[in-house]
This record gives structure tokens, C-alpha cells and sequence, in this order.
């Protein structure tokens, strides 16, 4: 069933004025995009980099929207066949009315934080509740300060379960995301360098992470990696409810043990207070598993059995571009697709990663691109991560990288007689890539790996060319 809200909800929720249009008006829908508007959308004109959205208030009208949010100094003449709602900013109308919306809701509300992982963790506990819950779950990456209000926004009375993905890049957004959401149970995966550019250090994510965990209510669950002495410790002093812990290390709760990583996917042993069962995952890497724990501690916390859990994780699909495995039929290709994003311990698990599944005889290319967003940390992150990369055994046949800083990664690999090209953008190493491929005869293994503003995917899809 869609949303539906009133006029005078909205106007409640907000604090606007209805300046136009019908006072008994129901909206089903909410949108930040003129081209998504479908019948019956309340349409939020954000302002961006090069454009207004209130520049497109009559395209969303003429598209089917029953009505807008605007800033009256910005429209000289309204739309007068729709709802004109004033307000004084519209992106804070719109966080408003979800928080409004939120809290007129019933359902389970688990909000995932962390440096990695987040994103598995909740498509994982997506699956695992869909088919015992009505199901609502955070689409891509629409994590944030936009992303999180049009996610809520999209839940009906009837969604038993909501679980969001919750992103930060700078001190307090957390605790923004959580005045609109009120997750009753936080989930922490991991604590990494990522975004310190405005985070400064390790220790700065850390803070930035811990806000999901002050914002829990005294009824309600953090469940946090115990691995981790400094995040335990910061979650020990700030939650006021309980705690459950998962990971590797013999004090959690809820442990994952002998893994094994092959091309076939990663296996391990899940084992919870009360019994233990072997999970075998598709995914690719140990990383997948720690998700996989971290899944089922909450599905257990909250009503699922473990043998429902570890039948539906037996069938779970990622993410996309989160080391997917991609086949070019009739090349002897395989494509590990790990360029959603990247960070220093996000690289270092690719790299261990591909080492795990590489066969005998593999030719082995790694495509890698700039490790974003590090600040003053960049450069010394990026060097380190060349050093361990021909510390690699055995190394690579071939490194291609695409940016800037990524050149000292470059720069180690050719001072250890490592075969490596540099490119400033990706267009240009992915002709580069497809004919190293199409150079050769026998078996071969490329990841690609970087961050998002790389683009990377453009190799990825060039490769994938491949088998027409």
C-alpha cells in the first residue's frame, strides 16, 4: 500500500502554510526528482550545485504532482493546480515530515552504521525478514541526510520492519539521521579510516559511528563488533540499554569461525549462546561472514529462527559492485566487481580477497583507483597500501591504477619490477585494460577496486563487452 498523507498532515508535520490548491489534498508519495513524480507526489524542490529544484515546480506538476514544498521569495507565480505548501527550507521540511511520518509508525526500526559492511549487513537482514515481515529496507545508497527521510517516507502503517542504512561524513550527522529515524536497534559493523577528510582519524569515525549508539533508547539494542576494544569501550560508556557483541574474538555473543573463502563463495561456522550451525554464503570474502553474523545476531534478537537464518543466508545476494563475481563467457575472464567504494581496510580485504581465490596458472590484473575522501591521510595510506601489495605472494602480473594518489601505489609496484600503467581517468585505462585482456591466451583474474568517484564501472563494463 502507498503512504498516505493529508495536506494538514503535512502542514502539521512541517509548520508550513498552504498557499494553493486543495486544504483536503492526500499525497502518496514524496520525491526530491521532477522526472520520478508520479501521480499523487508531494514534490521537495532542493537546491544543488548547479540547479534549483524549484526551477521544475510546473514540470512536476505538469508530470502529476498534487503539490510542492517552495520558499516564497523564489517563486514570483505558483502553480494553481496543485498543493503550494511554504516553507522556510525545504530540505528541513522534508526531514520533518519523515520524523513526523516516523513517529505515527509501529514497526521495528534497525538502523546499521559502521565503516564497511553496512551496506551487506542490511540487504542481508533485508532478505532474512522478508519473507516473516512486511519489509521496508534503505534502496542503494540513500543513506544520508536526503536519503534516510525519503526511505521512511515510503513506509506504510503496515511495514512491520524498516531497516536503514546510515551513513556519516562529518561530526553530528548520526545524530540527525537518528532524531528523524529513532532506530530502536543500532548495529555498528565496523570502525576504519573513511571520510577523514572530515573526520580527521580513526578516532574521529569512531565518535562519528558511536552517535547511532547515544541516540538508542533505554529499551533497545546496540549490537556492535567486539573485536574492537575502542568501540566496545565507547559503546559501553554511551549506551543506556543492552548489548550484544558479534565477531571472531571467544568473548562475543554471536561468532563467526573457520572460514573459507573459495570461488564457490565463503564458508563458516556460525555460533550463537545457544547452538552453532555451518553457514555457506555466495558471497566472496571473509568480510561477507562478519556481515552474515552480524545479520543473524539481530534476526535472533528479534524473533527469527536459525535455521530459517541459515537457509535464506544460503541464497542471500550482496549488493551490487561488492566484490561480485562476473564470468566472461568464452574469455577464460573472471571479473571480482569491488568498486562501490573503497577505504584503506576495504582495499586490504580485495587484495586478501582476490589472493584467496586465485587458481594456479591465474593471470592476475589489479585495476585500482583512488581511495577518496582520506584528507591529510591520503597519501600515507595510499603508499602503505604499495607496500603491502608487493609484500603479495605470489604478486600481481599487472597493476593499472586510475588517479591521483593512487600513483604512490603505482609508484611501489614499479620500484619492485611489478609490471604498472597510470591513468588519470578511467575511460582511458579501461581501452588500456581490454586489450591486455585480449592479449592474452590463458586464464585470467582482474579486480577492480576504488572509490566511487573514480567510476571505475566503466572498466567493468568494457570487460564485460567482452563476451558479445
Amino acid at each position: 500500500m502507498p503512504v498516505k498523507l493529508t495536506t494538514q498532515d503535512v502542514c502539521v508535520a512541517t509548520g508550513g502554510t498552504l498557499s494553493c490548491g486543495r486544504a483536503d489534498a492526500v499525497f502518496t508519495s514524496v520525491t526530491i526528482d521532477s522526472r520520478s513524480v508520479t501521480p499523487g507526489a508531494l514534490f521537495v524542490p532542493l537546491p544543488g550545485t548547479r540547479v534549483d529544484g524549484h526551477a521544475y515546480l510546473s514540470e512536476a506538476v505538469a508530470r502529476g504532482a498534487s503539490g510542492f514544498f517552495f520558499i516564497q521569495e523564489k517563486v514570483p507565480s505558483l502553480p494553481d493546480s496543485a498543493v503550494g505548501i511554504a516553507v522556510p527550507d525545504p530540505l528541513l521540511a522534508l526531514q520533518d515530515l519523515a520524523a513526523w511520518h516516523r513517529n505515527r509508525l509501529n514497526a521495528l526500526v534497525i538502523g546499521i552504521a559502521g565503516s564497511n559492511g553496512k551496506t551487506t549487513t542490511k540487504e542481508l537482514l533485508a532478505q532474512l525478514y522478508a519473507g516473516a515481515k512486511r519489509t521496508l529496507a534503505t534502496q542503494g545508497n540513500l543513506n544520508n541526510h536526503i536519503g534516510v527521510p525519503l526511505t521512511l517516507l515510503r513506509a506504510d502503517e503496515d511495514v512491520e520492519v524498516m531497516v536503514l542504512e546510515l551513513g556519516t561524513s562529518g561530526p553530528g550527522e548520526l545524530t540527525t539521521l537518528c532524531r528523524i529515524a529513532r532506530p530502536h536497534l543500532g548495529v555498528i559493523t565496523t570502525i576504519a579510516e573513511e571520510h577523514t577528510e572530515m573526520l580527521k582519524d580513526l578516532a574521529g569515525v569512531l565518535e562519528a559511528e558511536a552517535e547511532l549508539i547515544a541516540a538508542l533508547p533505554p529499551d533497545g539494542v546496540a549490537i556492535v563488533n567486539g573485536d574492537d576494544d575502542a568501540l566496545l569501550a565507547t559503546v559501553q560508556r554511551l549506551a543506556r540499554c543492552r548489548v550484544v557483541t558479534f565477531g571472531e574474538k571467544p568473548t562475543n555473543q554471536y561468532r563467526v569461525t573457520e572460514v573459507q573463502v573459495s570461488r564457490q563463495g565463503t564458508r563458516f561456522t556460525l555460533e550463537t549462546p545457544a547452538e552453532r550451525r555451518t553457514v555457506q554464503l555466495q558471497l566472496l570474502g571473509s568480510h561477507f561472514a562478519l556481515a552474515a553474523v552480524a545479520a543473524a545476531a539481530v534476526a535472533l534478537e528479534y524473533g527469527l529462527p536459525l535455521d530459517e537464518i541459515c537457509t535464506t543466508l544460503h541464497t542471500a545476494h550482496g549488493a551490487p559492485r561488492r566484490m561480485a563475481v562476473i564470468e566472461v563467457p568464452g574469455r577464460r575472464l573472471t571479473i571480482l566487481d569491488d568498486c562501490y567504494n573503497a577505504n584503506p581496510a576495504s582495499m586490504r580485504q580485495a587484495l586478501l580477497t582476490v589472493q584467496q581465490v586465485r587458481a594456479a596458472g591465474e593471470r592476475l590484473i589489479l585495476v585500482l583507483g583512488d581511495m577518496l575522501e582520506l584528507g591529510a591521510l591520503s597519501q600515507r595510506r595510499h603508499a602503505e597500501i604499495g607496500e603491502e601489495l608487493v609484500a603479495l605472494d605470489p604478486r600481481p602480473d599487472l597493476v593499472i591504477t586510475v588517479g591521483e594518489d593512487v600513483r604512490l601505489i603505482a609508484e611501489r609496484v614499479a620500484e619492485a619490477s611489478v609490471p604498472v600503467h597510470t591513468f588519470a581517468v578511467a575511460e582511458a585505462a579501461a581501452a588500456f585494460v581490454r586489450e591486455a585482456i585480449l592479449d592474452w591466451t590463458g586464464p585470467q583474474l582482474v579486480l577492480v577496486k576504488g572509490s566511487r568517484g573514480v567510476h571505475l564501472e566503466e572498466i567493468t563494463r568494457r570487460l564485460m563487452e567482452l563476451s558479445s
